[in-house]
């Protein structure tokens, strides 16, 4: 079989396959934006904000709640629930979608055009996009529900830009320009920093990264220094906030140094044996197909001693961890793992990219493979992909099952209800079904006794509060979410009848 340098076609074909497969992982997203409801944060916040002046938002948060000073206290006054807009709130998850995968796109193309033409660049970018949304711990999280996207999710686009910026510098040719660069990479740093603590940690480590990296180059020294300058800044307005330890003192395991070292590397480790076949699968096609031609020309991007990239990536995975386990003495939640995967994916690739670049004359002699090992590579990642309780595939079937347009139904009656009814007290029915995709969480009823459930009580006093009523709940628990292979099975008997 002739070497895989020398098929034109096996590599169109791999190709054109990812960008199917990436536009096959965003359509059941885009389409479920149709459906998706504001829920929990997105009544109590819209009250907040539309009834409290920011200055007084920011004094009153900063000092008891929060120190994210950009998402929670800024970037919670767009809610569109504040103007009662459901449109608005659709589309605006539409957008962020959209968003997200037009800057994955621009951000990798920023990074890949000296050598990858517009098709190579867009496989790349489905490559990624697919993997995050193959494996996002929470897609409602992600994308559905303002109040964590707005914290979580909108980090990870001003990330990718503020990169883009950084490399940007390294291409101008002027001082003015390079001062523009820098001077917009220090506002979104800024913003990036006051988010959430997960994605405080990257920015700092990737800016202490490119210092260092960069301290022996004097035309771009001091512009990398006056960034994480900022930053560093920036992270000690968001760490030494007083609502930061105002929160932990509820924690009962906060602050046990041995225990969450010990428990962040259990965690560390834990993230690869979670997330590593789909990617190792997606690593094997990059290398042949992405990683080796980039190697040809790597340009400053990938300079770098790849045991730094190591440790800049482990690292920042130990410490993302390390601070939650540190601060609560827990676990990260679904929406805090958001982060750490994405960054799991972004670092992965790049230390991959590294290490193939320092070693690309040991690796030419995988051009000659047969092209064979790479399209089973190509297969498994599409087996992931196709998997029955893949996030991509609980998409497809919350609408295909008629899920989610039952939830969109039951939900714009509730509010009608809410809306009109003469009531202080106001009963609601449950919830028909649960769509996972676009589903975070739901009014209690009174039934309902475990005690995590019950720590939802303030989703009934926030839904309340919205719509000027004393108290609201649910006349029975809403139905459990049921399993992709149990919805396939039960649509089927249903047309059988």
């Amino acid at each position: 079989m002739p070497p895989l340098a020398k098929q034109p076609a096996t590599q169109n074909l791999i190709l054109y396959t990812l960008i199917g497969l990436g536009l096959y992982t965003l359509l059941p997203f885009l389409l479920l934006t149709i459906y998706t409801h504001p829920a929990a944060d997105d009544f109590s916040f819209a009250v907040r904000d539309r009834s409290t002046d920011y200055i007084t938002v920011f004094k009153e948060f900063y000092t008891s709640w929060t120190g994210r000073y950009f998402s929670t206290i800024t970037m919670f006054r767009l809610n569109p629930m504040i103007y009662g807009s459901l449109f608005a709130y659709k589309l605006y998850a539409a957008v962020l979608i959209s968003v997200f995968a037009g800057v994955l796109y621009f951000f990798l193309r920023s990074l890949t055009e000296r050598v990858f033409n517009k098709v190579w660049s867009v496989a790349l970018a489905a490559v990624l996009l697919t993997l995050y949304f193959l494996q996002a711990p929470s897609i409602s999280e992600a994308f559905y529900f303002f109040s964590t996207y707005a914290t979580y999710q909108m980090p990870h686009i001003l990330f990718m830009l503020m990169l883009v910026l950084v490399y940007k510098l390294f291409q101008a040719n002027t001082k003015l320009q390079k001062k523009l660069y820098i001077g917009l990479a220090a506002i979104l740093c800024v913003a990036i920093v006051g988010s959430n603590e997960m994605i405080l940690v990257v920015a700092f480590t990737t800016n202490l990264l490119l210092t260092i990296v960069n301290y022996k180059n004097p035309e771009a020294r001091s512009y990398l220094l006056f960034l994480f300058i900022v930053c560093l800044a920036a992270c000690a307005v968001a760490i030494l906030a007083p609502g930061n330890y105002n929160r932990m003192s509820d924690q009962p395991n906060a602050g046990k140094l041995i225990w969450s070292v010990a428990y962040t590397g259990f965690m560390t480790a834990l993230s690869f044996y979670r997330w590593i076949i789909p990617v190792l699968a997606a690593s094997m096609v990059y290398v042949v197909y992405f990683g080796l031609p980039l190697a040809a020309k790597p340009g400053r991007t990938f300079n770098i001693n790849p045991w730094l990239a190591v440790l800049y990536f482990l690292g920042t995975i130990f410490l993302m961890n390390f601070l939650f386990a540190w601060s609560t003495g827990e676990r990260p939640t679904p929406r805090l793992e958001n982060v750490i995967y994405f960054f799991f994916i972004l670092g992965w690739f790049y230390l991959l990219q590294a290490f193939i670049c320092k070693y690309k004359h040991t690796l030419t002699t995988i051009t000659q493979t047969p092209a064979i090992l790479p399209l089973m590579a190509l297969f498994i990642f599409i087996l992931s992909v196709l998997h029955i309780d893949s996030n991509i595939t609980t998409a497809y079937i919350d609408l295909a099952s008629g899920k989610a347009t039952a939830y969109n139904q039951a939900l714009n009656e509730r509010y009608r209800t809410l809306q009109t009814a003469d009531c202080d007290t106001c009963l609601l029915p449950p919830l028909p079904t649960i769509p996972k995709t676009i589903y975070f969480a739901d009014v209690i009823s009174g039934q309902e006794t475990d005690r995590l459930t019950l720590s939802r009580h303030w989703i009934n006093k926030g839904v309340a509060n919205y719509f000027s009523k004393d108290s609201v709940r649910l006349t029975e628990p809403n139905p459990p979410v049921i399993s992709n292979l149990h919805t396939l099975r039960s649509a089927g008997k249903a047309e059988l009848q």
